[in-house]
């Protein structure tokens, strides 16, 4: 194929008219009147290993002179390298919605977020922004520190590597990793009725986080997840839709034992075939869909909302002993999510 030769003196008018093109457009989005609602951002812990979970506290602060927002908007997040290249993001929808916000107020939440597995470690600078959730119109025009492009921002954060973490090792009762096809980016692992993870057993207080799904309607009866370590103790947890769920479950360091390492297991009550059940072909068993699987030394977790922490308890003695099946020791580990 021949693609021909481009002069030099081409090159510099391209240069020259995309440069016009963007002042131009930056002159002309200068031009909007600044709403004056102010975003804020901050994290329960300045330093995050890859992989882990962090609390992210969102603040939106509208002043008195702040105009009613005329649609619906999403939240914009971005996180990036000293290059101005784009991690990962944790784009949402702000809670109450911009729609509702009334001027001289401040909204306030926070979100739980998983750090991706990112071939980079060391600091990033967090941008934030507001743009319409329906695709038309522009980004709002807010109060802060505007880094082009109507994204401001709101703080940084540093990233360590990986080996930071307790690292799980994935055993019995797994399937391989799968992508989403409605995210390639998201990788998620199916278990059987029972999966077993281990990991190194800290001494110290834990706290599990699980996200996780399944296909509610696939089961004769209402499933159910237990979370166990050891000899039973643990959480029982009714799944009663096929919405992706979140779980913080803390352990103390007592239920961890004091052995070398520790068997996490994910029992479900029950588990179905797709197959069987007419869904499509897949004839392996299923029962738990799991998105993200983190185990943090509590005391280096930062603040985490007590609101969303169960503390895990004595089960009951059938599930118990379901749960205190001797395990192999530690395999050859696959990819954690």
């Amino acid at each position: 194929m021949n693609l021909g030769r481009v002069s030099s003196s081409s090159i510099a008018v391209a240069i020259i008219a995309v440069s016009a093109g963007l002042l131009g457009s930056c002159a002309r989005r200068d031009k909007a009147v600044e709403n004056p609602i102010e975003p804020g951002f901050a994290a329960n812990r300045p330093r995050v290993s890859l992989a882990s979970a962090v609390e992210i506290t969102y603040t939106w602060k509208a002043d008195p002179q702040a105009k009613k927002l005329d649609q619906e908007y999403r939240a914009m997040v971005h996180f990036l390298d000293p290059h101005n290249m784009s991690l990962f993001d944790d784009d949402h929808v702000p809670e109450p919605p911009p729609s509702t916000w009334e001027p001289g107020k401040t909204y306030t939440y926070t979100r739980t977020k998983f750090i991706p597995i990112y071939p980079y470690v060391g600091p990033v600078e967090v941008r934030m922004g507001l743009y319409p959730a329906a695709g038309n119109g522009e980004r709002v025009k807010l109060k802060g520190d505007d880094a082009g492009m109507r994204e401001f921002r709101v703080g940084t954060i540093e990233l360590l590597p990986q080996t930071e973490n307790i690292f799980p090792i994935y055993k019995e009762g797994w399937h391989s990793m799968e992508v989403s096809p409605q995210n390639p980016g998201l990788e998620r692992m199916w278990t059987k009725k029972e999966a077993l993870v281990s990991f190194k057993n800290p001494k110290k207080d834990v706290v599990v986080y699980l996200e996780a799904d399944t296909n509610y309607k696939a089961f004769d009866q209402p499933p159910v997840l237990t979370v166990s370590v050891n000899a039973g103790s643990g959480l029982q947890i009714p799944i009663e839709s096929s919405e992706v769920f979140l779980k913080k479950i803390r352990f103390s360091a007592e239920q961890l034992g004091k052995g070398e390492w520790v068997d996490l297991r994910l029992t479900m009550n029950q588990s179905f075939i797709p197959k069987a059940k007419g869904i499509n072909q897949d004839d392996r068993e299923l029962g738990l869909l799991v998105y993200h699987l983190f185990v943090g030394e509590a005391d280096k977790l930062g603040t985490v909302p007590t609101s969303t922490v169960v503390d895990a308890g004595a089960l009951p003695t059938a599930t118990a002993n379901n749960s205190a099946k001797p395990a192999p020791k530690p395999a050859a580990p696959k990819k954690a999510s």
